[in-house]
């Protein structure tokens, strides 16, 4: 005897919605990788500039990426030595009432000057 449960079955347009949404999904986040990792090689070949400093890094990023020790970059800025690690690069300019560009230039000039001093020991 037949069941008296009917499987209703999906429209096809549905899946070729969900089909599209994947393949969107797959673009928006393959251009994002692949500027990620555009980004990372203009870092890895020194060409940094205030535009490469984001107001979401965090210092021990900051001192990561571009090879700054984290104290010089708290003095810079004016921060307290330890603490507050998770606090972006904006909540800290925020809290100290530094303007957004200024401290971006403070810690580029930081940046540029520990680069240069890396080149003249290795040259």
């Amino acid at each position: 005897m037949a069941s008296s449960v009917q499987v209703r079955r999906l429209p096809r347009w549905l899946g070729i919605v969900a089909i599209v949404a994947g393949v969107l999904l797959l673009i928006v986040f393959g251009v994002r990788s692949w500027r990620q990792y555009q980004f990372t090689q203009r870092v890895a070949a020194g060409q940094i500039q205030v535009e490469s400093l984001r107001g979401w890094m965090t210092l021990p990023y900051i001192a990561r990426v571009y090879g700054v020790p984290e104290s010089q970059l708290r003095g810079s800025l004016g921060l307290p030595a330890t603490g507050g690690d998770e606090r972006s690069l904006g909540t800290w300019l925020s809290l100290q009432g530094i303007d957004a560009l200024e401290g971006r230039r403070r810690i580029e000039a930081l940046i540029l000057s520990e680069a240069a001093r890396r080149g003249s020991k290795g040259g």
